[in-house]
């Protein structure tokens, strides 16, 4: 995180995320239209609820407006991540552990397969999952794709 703002304002929302036990995927400050938007992206094992998200909402305003970080007119948007969003940070993938995903794998030669199991375990350059034909280790290097998937 090169911006000092960005910087400042993650240090001083930490405790906050850390007090409603969630974790914060995102952090993002961007111009929308005449105002900045602060937009944090957060999650817990086992999802997040839109109170969760409202009740952080207000808790974080609070602070940014006591420590007046942000000079020009702002608003804050928490939400979660989404049901759709890839898995990109090994915290991402060791919060879904014990879940189904779908991964897209390199082969080898350009060519990329759809694979599908249950998380298993996040190792340090590496995922196993439970498959239909046993237990894979896939290095993360080879993974294009994750993503959870989701039995409706």
């Amino acid at each position: 995180m090169d911006d000092p703002r960005l910087t400042a304002i993650q240090t001083l929302i930490e405790p906050i995320v850390a007090e409603q036990e969630v974790e914060l995927v995102e952090l993002a400050c961007r111009p929308e239209g005449r105002q900045l938007l602060v937009r944090l992206l957060v999650d817990k094992a086992g999802g997040i609820t839109i109170a969760q998200c409202a009740q952080l909402n207000q808790r974080v305003s609070a602070a940014l407006e006591t420590a007046n970080l942000i000079e020009e007119s702002y608003t804050v948007e928490v939400s979660s991540p989404g049901l759709d969003r890839p898995l990109v940070t090994k915290r991402d993938y060791e919060r879904t552990v014990g879940e189904e995903v779908w991964l897209d794998v390199r082969i080898g030669d350009g060519r990329f397969r759809e694979t599908r199991g249950m998380l298993l375990a996040v190792q340090p350059e590496a995922v196993v999952l439970k498959t239909h034909a046993g237990n894979v280790t896939i290095p993360f290097s080879e993974i294009r794709i994750a993503k959870k998937t989701f039995k409706w």
